[in-house]
């Protein structure tokens, strides 16, 4: 074969011979590469031996944290990626078909970004007891509690529509109102649960006034309490730490720590417990949807959408720029004296109340009451007896690393700006809400028991241990980046997107199309 030299292009002219500059230059880049992998390998292994010795040696608190990622990451890791995926999932986890909508919801859901997908428990676990009332009997009691209750609102859907209801409940669906079939809801007014949900079988509904009452009585009609009242006493549950011969006990579930059944304690503890502000309870079981509940009441619960208003979210005059490491060691609160309607024979038994009463000569604490309330002719005695602060603007705390968030009369709306501040949050509550699902103690926030003896003790492991300084950095910065992924305004409309479908199919018929 002839080859034609004018066309013909030599191999050199492609495929030079690399100067010695060249060379060295790749063995530098190879270099970089191989020690940068060294070093990368070398930080992991670091912390991979860091976290394997505090398993063992470590502080609690420390193995809480290690114990509770793992939660997070299998949390994460299970969530589906497909309406396909999230039904497989769903017909596993509860053994039965999802709602119909339940497709459109899952895509509605990853259009929005949504970190969860499946679950959402709490839904399951609120409404599990409606299942085995018929949509008749469920119809019954809603019209017999607009005739006899007070305090709420009745949300309507109507051909896609929204029919009736309060504007902001309005807002929250606003965007997916149309995918939603046609429903009465009970809304709750007042920021205490409602629902007893001793009286299984009844359709007539009778509300009981406790406002200011004991309600320990009717709050846990359930409950089964032990004899041994002594189990319960601080430092026998949890994750203990052994402290000059003194045991300190921390939260290791939550679960068991807010079921008051389990508690016997709690009667002396919180004071919705011993005299609610506005608890105007019913027995029956009623389909109501609230904010919050206890282990022991059978509201439906609903996100609070306080937590998402500029008023208690703040605006750009409340927002956190202070760094972690440049704020004081200290943990911050300042409010009012909520909780619970206060009387001479019961105002000790306030969790607010015990809370400073406790610390607030600390030097540790920062805390206090700036206002009374709740408490009429009382107030006085009381301001004589605990004290009062002046009263700090909204973004005071973010000069302190700790931050505590108690409740009131029901939640605390400053809960979620609290968690997207640069703060480490401490959290104590009696209440269940929508969000617990998601928000993983130990890895998001700090979690705090009701008899508080073990506060002191984190507090000076995250302000004074080298590697608890660590940790407590660690728990705000990733608690401040999940709550602004999972606690977005459209998380609850997702959320709430999802409970109104499983809501409305207690009122179907059978073998619906999902």
């Amino acid at each position: 074969m002839m080859v034609n030299s004018k066309s013909f292009m030599p191999y050199s002219r492609f495929y030079k011979p690399y100067s010695l500059r060249s060379i060295l230059f790749f063995v530098l880049i190879i270099g970089l590469v191989l020690h940068l992998r060294t070093l990368i390998f070398q930080v992991i292994s670091e912390e991979t031996a860091y976290i394997s010795k505090t398993v063992t040696a470590g502080h609690p608190i420390e193995k809480l944290y290690l114990q509770n990622t793992r939660k997070f990451e299998k949390l994460l890791a299970r969530q589906s990626k497909t309406p396909e995926e999230a039904i497989k999932a769903y017909k596993k986890r509860y053994s039965r078909d999802p709602p119909p909508g339940f497709s459109k919801w899952v895509r509605y859901a990853l259009a929005q970004k949504s970190a969860i997908i499946d679950d959402y428990d709490i839904i399951e676990e609120r409404l599990a007891p409606f299942r085995a009332i018929s949509p008749f009997d469920l119809d019954r009691r809603i019209k017999a509690w607009t005739v006899t209750a007070d305090a709420f609102e009745t949300i309507k859907i109507r051909d896609g529509k929204y029919a009736e209801g309060g504007e902001q409940f309005k807002t929250s669906v606003d965007d997916i109102v149309d995918q939603l079939p046609d429903m009465d809801v009970l809304l709750n007014w007042l920021d205490e649960p409602r629902i007893i949900g001793t009286d299984l079988d009844s359709n007539k509904v009778n509300i009981e006034d406790f406002a200011g009452k004991d309600s320990w009585g009717i709050l846990t009609e359930r409950c089964k309490f032990s004899s041994q009242r002594k189990r319960w006493g601080p430092g026998t549950a949890g994750v203990k730490e052994k402290k000059s011969s003194k045991s300190v006990r921390y939260v290791d579930d939550l679960k068991k720590e807010l079921d008051i059944c389990a508690h016997p304690e709690y009667r002396n503890q919180h004071g919705f417990l011993s005299a609610p502000s506005n608890l105007r309870a019913a027995r029956s079981m009623i389909p109501f949807l609230s904010t919050l509940s206890l282990s022991s009441m059978t509201d439906i619960i609903t996100p609070g959408l306080d937590y998402v208003d500029w008023h208690y979210l703040g605006d750009n005059k409340t927002v956190d720029r202070i760094p972690y490491e440049e704020k004081k060691p200290l943990l911050y609160w300042k409010g009012w004296s909520t909780g619970s309607q206060f009387r001479e024979t019961t105002w000790t038994r306030n969790h607010r109340i015990r809370f400073v009463e406790k610390f607030s000569k600390n030097p540790k604490f920062n805390i206090g009451f700036s206002r009374y309330v709740q408490c009429a002719d009382f107030c006085p005695e009381l301001e004589k007896t605990v004290g009062l602060v002046p009263n700090d603007p909204p973004a005071a705390g973010f000069n302190y690393k700790f931050a505590m968030d108690l409740d009131g009369n029901g939640y605390s709306g400053r809960y979620y700006r609290l968690l997207q501040s640069n703060c480490l949050v401490f959290k104590q509550t009696l209440f269940e809400q929508w969000h617990d699902d998601r928000l993983v103690p130990w890895v998001h926030y700090v979690p705090v028991s009701m008899g508080m003896e073990e506060l002191e003790s984190a507090i000076d492991y995250f302000a004074n241990d080298p590697r608890g300084k660590i940790f407590g950095e660690r728990i705000a910065m990733d608690g401040q980046k999940w709550a602004k992924k999972v606690l977005r305004s459209v998380d609850m409309t997702i959320y709430t997107y999802r409970l109104l479908l499983e809501y409305a199919a207690l009122f179907n018929e059978p073998n619906a199309r999902w």
